[in-house]
C-alpha cells in the first residue's frame, strides 16, 4: 500500500508534506507510515478516500484494477457491454440458424 499511496501523491504533483497537511494527517504520522517504520493505519487510509473520492478504494487497499474510480466503473460498464454484445450475437446465429431451417422445409 506504500507504494500506491506515494504513486498518488506523486500524481497530484504534491510533495508528501502538503498530501498530509491536504489529508489532515501529521507529516510525522505520514512520514512514519511511507517509510515502513509504523504500518499505514486505517485513519489514513480513510483520509486520502475522504479528501479524494475519485481514488478507488480497492486500488488503494488491495492494489486491484485502476487507481481512479471513474475509470473502473468505466470498466465494468464495457465489459457489462461486451457480455450483452456476445449474447446478442448469438442470438442473431440462433435465429439465422432457423431461417434456414424454415427455408429448407
Amino acid at each position: 500500500m506504500v507504494n500506491r499511496i506515494s504513486k498518488l501523491i506523486e500524481s497530484t504533483g504534491m510533495k508528501p508534506t502538503s498530501f498530509a497537511a491536504k489529508i489532515g494527517v501529521q507529516q510525522m504520522t505520514l512520514w512514519t507510515q511511507l517509510n515502513g517504520k509504523r504500518k499505514i493505519s486505517l485513519e489514513t487510509v480513510r483520509a486520502i478516500l475522504d479528501t479524494f473520492p475519485e481514488v478507488s478504494a480497492e486500488w488503494l487497499m488491495r492494489g486491484t484494477g485502476t487507481m481512479s474510480r471513474s475509470n473502473d466503473d468505466q470498466d465494468k460498464r464495457i465489459g457489462n457491454l461486451v457480455d450483452v454484445i456476445a449474447m446478442q450475437q448469438e442470438t442473431i446465429r440462433n435465429l439465422q440458424d432457423k431461417i434456414k431451417q424454415l427455408q429448407n422445409q
